[in-house]
């Protein structure tokens, strides 16, 4: 998987989507990143989260549109992706992804199915299906479990079915500091959220939400190197 395919998916993923404080909340959250590698921007990441259908249901509707176009000296990628999921209090109940990277497509497509996530991907017209046993784990990269943290140094660890790579890692959650960041015209006060698995180390800017959460910067580093994405506007309507 390329190290641009795990930099949008990771943005698409961390979704804003958190099982806290739904009830009674409405409208729908729009957010665009700049994705950025060595000091340039090389594309854009949409990202939107609503109800789906009644507010008593508490399920989220999320979609995400990411277009990379990196042309460098010596190498270029072009990348375009979008994903959808449903996700509930109980966790993850469905989610897609359908990608062209540098011409090649592939599609992902995950259901809750008789208490276990099933995943099935296609790719170079090939068919493979794989099973994630609920009791396996914790959350989905959908879910934002450091939002449970409660205080500045608190640490938590989850078994984390990571929908980038298709895999259960043990991800470990620190919470660095609180930083004040400016999103639009208004200022506010974000956790600094420190996070590791096996497959990648990064430091995310986070905070609650009345629907889930937002986002307002992440940086990192992963297998194939590192990145930086950067909110640059925030809607609520």
């Amino acid at each position: 998987m390329s190290r641009w395919i795990i930099v949008t998916s990771t943005i698409a993923l961390i979704a804003f989507l958190t099982t806290i404080g739904w009830s009674g909340t409405s409208g729908t959250r729009e957010s665009r990143f700049g994705v950025y590698s060595h000091g340039f921007r090389i594309g854009d990441v949409t990202s939107t989260y609503s109800l789906s259908g009644d507010a008593a249901s508490n399920t989220l509707k999320f979609s995400s549109t990411a277009n990379i176009d990196a042309q460098f000296i010596v190498s270029s990628y072009t990348l375009e992706s979008h994903e959808e999921a449903l996700v509930a209090k109980e966790g993850t109940l469905r989610y897609s992804r359908s990608s062209k990277e540098n011409g090649r497509s592939s599609h992902v497509e995950g259901l809750m199915d008789n208490n276990a996530f099933v995943v099935t991907v296609t790719e170079s017209n090939a068919r493979r299906v794989l099973n994630f046993p609920r009791d396996q784990y914790d959350y989905t990269t959908m879910e934002c479990p450091e939002l449970h943290l409660k205080k500045e140094g608190d640490k938590m660890s989850a078994r984390l079915l990571d929908l980038e790579t298709l895999e259960i890692v043990t991800r470990r959650y620190t919470w660095v500091r609180s930083e004040e960041v400016q999103v639009g015209s208004m200022k506010h006060d974000f956790m600094v959220i420190d996070f590791e698995d096996k497959n990648k180390k990064c430091r995310r800017w986070i905070k609650p939400d009345a629907l889930g959460a937002i986002i307002a910067r992440q940086e990192g580093r992963g297998k194939f190197g590192s990145y930086s994405v950067r909110m640059v506007d925030y809607r609520s309507r």
